[in-house]
C-alpha cells in the first residue's frame, strides 16, 4: 500500500473513531434520536470509504 493511502487510510479512520466518541457522548447525554441517527450514518460512511479503498489495494 502507497504511504499517501495508508496516510488516507488512518485518516479515514481517525474519523470513524471521532464519529464513535461523538455518539457515545449523545448516548451519554442527551435523548436525541435524530442526533444518533445522524452520528450512525456518517460512521457507516466512513466505515464504507475505508472499506473500499482496502478493497481497491487489495487487502481485502
Amino acid at each position: 500500500m502507497e504511504e499517501i493511502k495508508l496516510k488516507l487510510a488512518q485518516q479515514e479512520v481517525d474519523e470513524a473513531l471521532a464519529t464513535v466518541e461523538s455518539m457515545e457522548q449523545v448516548i451519554d447525554g442527551e435523548n436525541s434520536k435524530e442526533i444518533l441517527k445522524e452520528k450512525f450514518f456518517t460512521l457507516s460512511q466512513k466505515v464504507q470509504e475505508l472499506e473500499n479503498l482496502l478493497k481497491t489495494e487489495g487487502i481485502l
